[in-house]
């Protein structure tokens, strides 16, 4: 018991028992004079705008107050108050939440989305998630349980992994390197159908690349390898997520890794393959190079004797030009010449005529003064110069020229 003076601030508050055990709260700020009285401070806990309070009850029951709030622990009435901060939720992830009710004693589910702080009520738990998670030590390794968690991302999300022991047809052991993305589109088909979607995404991925690699041998494999880019060749895995309640975006093989001895044959094959391919594309190019040679020279050839043929054609063209201008000049001047003989004969006719008139107009004259025209015209002609006989035999087929 106390005597004297207790002084309370702003804010705080006390608790005062008596001498006869009763208790009584007080609040600040306040002085108070403590007569047969036992003071006792109680803990302040305030909780801001991200937090709430968790506070448990002498008579078993649980509450939880959100932010921002201040709440004194009540020693007769608390057992204890924790403040817990609220689960701050980005825009892709999602809590699974329990329920139970508290008149029906059932047990509800439902799935609470970001962005969004949650704070979960003194009825509710959160679901607690282990699934198979990488290895931090080697990313294509996965170890079980390791991802434990209770935020899902509902965002598109990538996985390396690698097949290991794929046995081919001619029985040769290779490793196969993948790369899965994976998008969760339905949480409660998840949740009802697989605890460790990782678990069942590696499970059959590795039955599909056996089931694939059983079809090839180890050389048929390395040129069909390209085929695991498709999720056609991926059957289960395709039928197992959408089961599960994931889509499978993409599968991306990485390539693959074999058995040291394996490699280094199959290396000595690739460099002699690779030799054999240098040759025969050098090859290819040496017969393309002639063969653009010839067929460059054939056609220079062909233009050559179309530019020959071309000059030809324009040399008879020329000379026909030449003879047909040359025989239109000789046209016209025999024209010309025709012209000129036919205006000459007709002068020498017309003259004949004028002059064939004029003696007959002469002899009419002649004859109309009473002239005899025999006689006259017998006096014209002059003495012959020559009198030429024949004289014929009659028994003979000669005959003789006498000149006199």
């Amino acid at each position: 018991m106390t005597v004297g003076w207790e002084t309370l601030d702003v804010g705080e508050q006390a608790l005062v028992f008596n001498h006869e055990g009763s208790a009584r709260i007080e609040d600040g700020p306040k002085r108070l004079f403590l007569w047969r009285e036992r003071f006792q401070r109680l803990t302040r806990h305030a909780a801001d705008q991200k937090q709430f309070l968790v506070i448990a009850y002498k008579d078993g029951r649980v509450e939880h107050k959100k932010g921002p709030c201040v709440m004194f622990k009540n020693p007769i009435a608390h057992n204890s108050i924790t403040i817990k901060n609220m689960r701050s939720l980005d825009a892709n992830e999602a809590l699974v939440v329990y329920k139970k009710e508290e008149l029906t004693k059932e047990v509800t589910r439902y799935i609470q989305f970001g962005p969004t702080l949650f704070t979960p009520q003194a009825n509710e738990w959160l679901h607690e998630f282990s699934w198979h998670g990488t290895d931090p030590g080697n990313k294509t390794r996965v170890i079980p349980g390791i991802q434990k968690f209770d935020v899902l991302k509902v965002i598109p999300d990538q996985l390396y992994y690698n097949v290991d022991e794929v046995r081919l047809k001619d029985d040769a052991a290779i490793k196969v390197k993948l790369m899965l993305c994976f998008e969760l589109n339905d949480i409660d088909t998840m949740l009802n159908a697989t605890k460790d979607p990782i678990a069942d995404f590696i499970n059959c991925v590795c039955a599909d690349v056996v089931a694939f690699g059983s079809l090839y041998t180890y050389i048929e494999f390395m040129e069909k390898a390209g085929e695991l880019n498709k999720l056609d060749n991926y059957p289960q895995l395709m039928e197992r997520s959408k089961a599960i309640g994931y889509t499978i975006t993409k599968v991306i093989y990485r390539g693959y890794h074999a058995h040291s001895k394996l490699q280094q044959l199959h290396d000595n094959a690739v460099e002699t393959r690779t030799n054999l391919k240098i040759n025969y594309e050098k090859e290819e190019q040496n017969q393309v190079l002639i063969d653009m040679k010839l067929e460059s020279e054939k056609s220079r050839k062909e233009l050559e004797q179309k530019l020959q043929v071309d000059a030809l054609k324009h040399k008879f063209t020329m000379q026909k030009a030449e003879v047909q201008h040359r025989l239109a000049l000789e046209f016209a001047e025999a024209e010309e010449s025709n012209r000129q003989w036919i205006a000459d004969q007709e002068g020498y006719l017309q003259a004949q005529v004028a002059e064939h008139e004029l003696t007959s107009d002469h002899y009419n004259r002649l004859k109309g003064v009473g002239v005899n025209l025999n006689t006259y015209s017998k006096s014209l002609s002059g003495r012959p110069e020559k009198v030429v006989k024949i004289i014929a035999d009659k028994n003979a087929a000669n005959f003789h020229l006498h000149h006199s």
